[in-house]
């Protein structure tokens, strides 16, 4: 009964293995791939608001009778927006304008769901049909300055997206297509004084900057490419952009030792990344580096790319996506919009999309591997497990020192509770690794829950307190390991002990305060058992397993009517189908008396910690 993290999914993690904080748990984090993702704390007041609210219902005319599709088109749509679906709310309101062409508000929604969910043809059209409002129209305006400059007319985007400038966010985003516009023609001058005439709030100055160097070194400037993007680097030195254009500056410039001093450093703070490590070999081996990008169509989607994932955030999700599709017209290669793309539909659930998304990214990209590892973790989300195992055991066979593909293959393989196998993947890692250090411990916590999970105990002991050499204190170890031995009845001073640190280092967590209740209880300590888990179902009221323990544990006190009521909560909050078994036998006949035998067993529970999922 007892909630196990091995069957949760992973929160994405770093290739330096340590576990990262996020509301999703198979939320991607982009290493550090944009330019001034701070900007983000400002775009609240940026946002279009067509790009992000539904149409006023009363906008929709009154169809007569005997003529629906409108109002259920309308309506589906509308079920569609609420549940952030772009590519059905699209469909829908093309649908509804079919029987209500001239319909403004259906027009704007059409139009911005068809951008965000790739169309840019049926966007472009729509286009061409919005009404004169500012915030659609300047969204209307940076599509067409894409397909403008897909034609090579530079003159006519930087135009079209200049007419719309107004607002932060489109003067920052006319400020960059038009400076590119400017190189595309050769116009050094021109393109930089575009970038640095722009006004605006400070938080510009990380964008313009970047690319105002990346900008000069397209344009063979190696000495203004150096001192801008250096400017950028003393600002942001863990920027994954930034310092891969810096370095890519240097070694163009002559500064080939400086240029791998730069990389080096980004390794060592931040860790290991595919588009740092293939940089690095390019260097070593004596290879000048091309520029970060190529072309100025490159240049405009890479400031798209670093807009969309700026501003992919609850609540933007539509304007997020509309500028990372246009980054991939533009450059339809480019890993990073796609991982970005891909992980804005995996925070909203959608992992369907996600695997198209990332499926396109080609094998020769430095994503690759990283783009794989995420496709089986969206498979296997989309009950195609096979596939998703079959991905990842690819992977680890490829390379089992990449320790981000062996923790995605061990979670796929919990999650289906085969846990010998993911024992054995994540032994592959663990001897990969020559020296373990902190970075580590959650290879051997994971793997010590696979061999609990397969009845190896010892392994799994021996797992866990490695996990604690490497990491003192971590309270997602003390709490397993320490609920464990009290389960076992064995060094129950000490286990008591290691859960209480873990709450009170964790002092919000309500699975982490059900450990302690729940030890309390299989101790006998039924009063403070009831005080606990009361702590723990206020943190979470829905959750079965929380309220199933206290209603044992009111049982035991004496508490019977509240203990029934929690059993019942229980019941019907959706418990697996095996303590559901056990939690109607105890509506029916309540709980045996506790004896010194049973005091430990009295509610037939699996002997396994409750924790928070990692």
């Amino acid at each position: 009964m007892a909630r196990h993290p091995a069957v949760m999914m992973p929160i994405r993690t770093d290739r330096a293995l340590g576990p990262r904080s996020a509301p999703a748990p198979r939320r991607i984090v982009l290493r550090s791939c944009a330019p001034g993702v701070a900007l983000a704390m400002v775009l609240a007041a940026l946002t279009p608001a067509a790009a992000t609210a539904e149409a006023d219902p009363a906008a929709i005319r009154i169809v007569l009778p005997g003529s629906t599709s409108l109002s259920g088109n309308y309506l589906a749509a509308r079920l569609a927006g609420s549940a952030r679906d772009m590519a059905a709310g699209a469909e829908f309101y093309k649908e509804a304008l079919a029987d209500d062409p001239d319909n403004p508000q259906l027009i704007e929604r059409a139009f911005t769901l068809a951008l965000a969910s790739g169309d840019i043809e049926e966007a472009a059209a729509l286009a061409e049909r919005l009404p004169p409002r500012a915030d659609t129209n300047r969204l209307a305006g940076l599509a067409q300055a894409v397909l403008d400059l897909q034609r090579g007319d530079n003159a006519a985007a930087r135009k079209v997206v200049g007419e719309h400038a107004r607002g932060p966010l489109a003067d920052l985003t006319a400020a960059l297509v038009g400076a590119w516009t400017y190189a595309a023609e050769s116009d050094r001058a021109a393109a930089l004084n575009r970038l640095d005439t722009l006004r605006g709030p400070d938080l510009y100055t990380a964008f313009t900057t970047f690319h105002g160097g990346i900008i000069a070194d397209y344009l063979g400037d190696h000495a203004e490419a150096r001192r801008r993007l250096a400017v950028a680097y003393d600002n942001e030195p863990s920027m994954l952009r930034i310092v891969d254009a810096y370095a890519r500056a240097l070694a163009r410039d002559g500064a080939a030792k400086e240029a791998s001093g730069v990389l080096d450093r980004y390794t060592a703070t931040v860790g290991t990344h595919p588009i740092i490590t293939t940089l690095k070999d390019e260097i070593a081996a004596g290879r000048t580096p091309p520029p970060l990008v190529e072309n100025p169509q490159a240049g405009v989607a890479e400031a798209l790319f670093a807009l969309g994932s700026a501003i992919s955030r609850e609540g933007s999700e539509e304007l997020a996506a509309a500028y990372l599709q246009l980054a991939l017209t533009l450059e339809p290669n480019s890993g990073l919009a796609a991982m970005a793309l891909a992980g804005l539909h995996e925070r909203l659930e959608q992992s369907a999309e996600a695997v198209e998304i990332l499926e396109k990214i080609p094998p020769t990209s430095p994503l690759s591997r990283d783009a794989r590892t995420q496709l089986g973790l969206n498979l296997n989300a989309l009950e195609r497990a096979d596939e998703a195992r079959a991905v990842l055991d690819a992977l680890v066979k490829e390379d089992p020192s990449d320790l981000e593909a062996v923790v995605a293959l061990g979670s796929v393989l919990r999650s289906r509770d085969l846990f010998a196998e993911a024992a054995a993947a994540y032994s592959l890692g663990i001897d990969s690794v020559k020296a373990p250090d902190r970075r580590h411990w959650t290879l051997f916590y994971q793997r010590g829950i696979s061999y609990e999970r397969s009845k190896q105990w010892e392994k799994a002991e021996a797992d866990f307190k490695r996990a604690l050499v490497l990491y003192p204190d971590q309270p997602l170890v003390l709490n397993y390991l320490g609920y464990s031995w009290i389960d076992m009845g064995r060094n129950l001073d000490q286990a008591l002990e290691m859960v209480q640190k873990a709450v009170d280092l964790r002092p919000t967590d309500g699975y982490i305060i059900d450990s302690l209740g729940w030890a309390y209880y299989r101790l006998g300590r039924y009063e403070e058992a009831v005080a606990e888990l009361e702590r723990a179902v206020e943190m979470m009221p829905d959750d079965p397993v929380i309220n199933d323990h206290l209603g044992d544990a009111y049982w035991m006190v004496g508490r019977r009517l509240e203990a029934r009521f929690q059993w019942s909560h229980a019941r019907d909050s959706k418990p697996e189908p095996a303590d559901l078994e056990k939690i109607l036998a105890k509506l029916d006949k309540g709980l045996p008396p506790p004896t010194p035998a049973t005091a430990a067993d009295a509610g037939g529970q699996q002997p396994a910690p409750t924790a928070a999922p990692n």
